[in-house]
């Protein structure tokens, strides 16, 4: 049972829409400006409300206003190999692939600032900056197998069969406001506010278990069956105790033991094999304390951002049933879950090598260890390196190309089939048109190469996660 909590309560880590750039739970791709060049942590544009806001303060006076959307694909893709999957009658084989599919078609945001005067400017964003979609399971887990193969295996079973099935979706809706200072010709500063609305749901469903080829409906008629004939010699033991026959007693006796431990093995096999359903439905709010500094000094742009970690209580509305319930009282209907989003500083920097070419770097940090409800246990904290170069071809059209290494700090001991996010290289290009002085379109298109994660998890099966992931945009930047 304790195994079978395990298993469930897993279940509420999975990041089931994280289908974009960024670390646990916090997406960085929220404009299709960074789709073609990610080194966006010192840029001086519209999408630096996210990315730089303190940048903004050196934008022309006026309105600036971005609309951005963006769709992403992502397949999440486990091979694993046990022993114990032989025993399953319907796939007797002791590899298995497991295939999450992620599909998030519509993604919006909308960036826009308002340059007051010299000194101050004010900035507002609406954007998904967290999850983002919809993963779907169609052949459920490995570890539900691991539950039930192991189950059956511990019974001294020698088959099983289940069906099974997930579907996870997160969606972290992310509304700022701010405010930026620029403090001398060179050096400004900026503070805001990010309010997070959190919307989680989760499918998961394991049915029609069977042990030795039997039901639940099999082994609760099994287990009254021998109740009633445990009861039966129970009562003739007495009659014979009563009538002074000591041998027949003791093997009518012997007899109701037997029946007796026979009953609670084909009841603990009932439960073991009834319909898991999970059926859980999550919201919460969080608020962001944001500060960010930028330095502009020649050809140089120097800045940096900090996120304060996101305070996230999770509040269940659930219809499962009465087993999970059971075991995990934590995601009963009306029960908290805590979900922080981790705090996060980005450094950057932009030097202008050419009149038409730009060169950009920067850097994150991600605590994720000190976020509550965190997936990692005994890992590290998440880190990405960024570079991207944007060059002029001529004064309607820019072209850039860039890319990141995300490095996730899960330890072997902290990967599960939920806790899905591999280490990357990230691959992104585009460019732009300029209409006009006022309006510029952007487009771009990410394609991240995830690392294969190798380990043997504590069931004694050999895992290979790895993921696919696609990203493109399109936005329109609009001045006056």
């Amino acid at each position: 049972m304790n195994k079978l909590k395990l298993v469930f309560s897993a279940l509420l880590f999975i990041a089931a829409g994280e289908v974009f750039a960024g670390g646990l739970l916090t997406n960085t791709n929220q404009s299709a400006a960074f789709l073609r060049n990610p080194a966006r942590d010192a840029a001086i544009a519209i999408d630096g409300v996210y990315s730089n806001p303190a940048g903004t303060a050196f934008l022309p006076q006026g309105f600036h206003l971005s609309f951005n959307w963006q769709a992403a694909w992502q397949k999440r893709q486990m091979n694993v190999e046990n022993n114990l999957f032989m025993m399953n009658a319907d796939n007797q084989s002791a590899t298995r692939f497991f295939e999450g599919v992620a599909e998030a078609p519509v993604i919006p945001s909308f960036q826009a600032v308002y340059v007051i005067n010299d000194k101050w400017s004010v900035s507002g964003q609406f954007a998904v900056g967290g999850g983002g979609g919809k993963c779907e399971f169609d052949n459920g887990l490995p570890m539900f197998e691991e539950m039930i193969g192991g189950a059956v295996y511990k019974m001294n079973g020698t088959s099983y069969a289940l069906n099974q099935s997930l579907i996870g979706e997160q969606y972290f809706y992310g509304i700022q406001l701010g405010g930026t200072y620029k403090i001398t010709e060179n050096l400004s500063v900026f503070g805001g506010v990010r309010g997070v609305i959190a919307s989680c749901g989760y499918e998961g469903a394991i049915t029609g278990i069977k042990a030795n080829g039997m039901t639940s409906a099999d082994y609760t008629s099994l287990s009254q069956q021998a109740a009633g004939a445990a009861q039966q010699y129970a009562a003739a033991a007495q009659q014979y105790q009563a009538a002074g026959l000591v041998a027949e007693a003791a093997a009518a006796a012997q007899a109701a033991a037997q029946y007796e431990a026979a009953a609670v093995q084909a009841g603990t096999a009932a439960v073991m094999t009834q319909d898991y359903v999970l059926d859980c439905s999550q919201s919460g709010f969080g608020v962001t304390p944001i500060i960010g500094v930028d330095w502009k000094t020649g050809k140089w742009n120097l800045a940096a951002k900090y996120e304060f970690r996101t305070k996230i209580n999770l509040e269940n509305e659930s219809v499962n049933s009465a087993n999970v319930d059971a075991l995990m009282p934590a995601y009963a209907d009306g029960a908290k879950v805590r979900s922080d989003i981790p705090a996060l500083l980005t450094v950057g920097a932009q030097y202008e090598a050419l009149n038409n070419l730009r060169v950009s770097a920067g850097f994150h940090y991600y605590w994720d260890k000190d976020a509550k409800g965190t997936a990692i246990k005994d890992g590290d904290n998440t880190w990405e390196a960024l570079l991207g170069v944007e060059y002029d071809l001529n004064d309607k059209i820019q072209l850039s190309i860039g890319g990141q290494r995300t490095e996730y700090g899960f330890a072997d001991s902290d990967m599960a089939d939920t806790n899905f996010n591999i280490s990357s290289y990230g691959l992104c290009l585009g460019g732009a048109y300029k209409f006009n002085d006022k309006m510029k379109l952007n487009v771009g298109y990410m394609h991240s190469f995830y690392d294969d994660h190798k380990f043997t998890n504590a069931n004694g099966t050999a895992c290979n996660y790895t993921r696919k992931n696609d990203v493109v945009g399109i936005g329109l930047d609009i001045k006056f």
